[in-house]
């Protein structure tokens, strides 16, 4: 993988397909790579997160490389432009991952209990 490449947030394929908000969650010990996916193919934009498991050793070397750390928060984040992309989750947790578009591009992760069935 190249970490600068990722960091950079610079297109990793022709046109259609870039590269946009990523970063490094630490959830129960557990190391995360987000990365958002914007595909836009005769006008019709699409954005997605894919989610990658990583080493410690993995999420060091991306954070040196410039990759920002996720900001994990328990309330919906306000902006300019808000968006719901998908949800995991993490033991008894679920991370809403929001694209949130201010004076940055960035990924905010909402901690959301799991419901307890009985």
């Amino acid at each position: 993988m190249d970490y600068k490449q990722v960091a950079s947030g610079k297109p990793i394929c022709n046109d259609p397909i870039m590269i946009g908000a990523t970063c490094v969650a630490q959830i129960d010990g557990r190391f995360f790579l987000l990365i958002e996916i914007e595909i836009d193919v005769m006008g019709n934009e699409r954005e997605e997160v894919i989610i990658f498991e990583i080493t410690a050793a993995q999420a060091a070397a991306l954070i040196a490389s410039g990759v920002m750390r996720c900001q994990i928060v328990n309330t919906i984040p306000t902006g300019r432009e808000v968006n719901l992309i998908c949800v995991f989750v993490v033991g008894q947790n679920a991370f809403l991952v929001f694209n949130v578009e201010n004076a940055t591009d960035r990924l905010v992760l909402v901690r959301v209990p799991l419901c307890t069935i009985i």
